[in-house]
């Protein structure tokens, strides 16, 4: 399922970035500081692996449902994200502002360099540079008309 692929991608590139990210949060602040930022992206990858569930599935099953999945995926995972937030905020646990932080920057960064992927310039034999990655990925031939 292409959303599985997708999210792994994601989760892969969140893991390149984790370390860069928690040191980068630990030296600025503190180690309150470098733990928040690994909460944020864990959260981020959760809340990425579980809309690529959801939408994938019904993708599966029902792909004519794939808007009320989509909208389902939003709910379900803001409503997690808010009561994940909740507990941390009532635990003390996290410095929240940096936890957020890292949350919505996360998600974006990671979105946004998969989605920047999908449009790889065909090669010279009008194969994409993603084909290399998976077989299913290749363009057609190009045709003169």
């Amino acid at each position: 399922m292409i959303e599985r692929e997708m999210v792994g991608r994601m989760i892969r590139r969140g893991a390149y970035l984790a370390p860069l990210v928690i040191a980068g949060a630990w030296l600025f602040g503190s180690w309150h500081w470098g733990l928040s930022a690994a909460v944020g992206l864990s959260m981020t990858l959760f809340n990425l692996w579980l809309s690529a569930r959801i939408i994938g599935g019904v993708a599966e099953t029902n792909p004519q449902l794939l808007l009320p999945a989509g909208l389902a995926a939003f709910g379900v995972g803001l409503a997690a994200l808010t009561g994940i937030a909740l507990g941390l905020q009532a635990l003390d646990l996290v410095s929240f502002p940096v936890t957020g932080i890292v949350l919505v920057s996360s998600h974006l960064l990671l979105v946004l360099w998969e989605a920047s992927g999908a449009y790889a310039p065909p090669g010279p034999q009008g194969e994409s540079d993603r084909s290399k990655l998976r077989p299913s990925a290749k363009l057609p031939a190009k045709t003169r008309s």
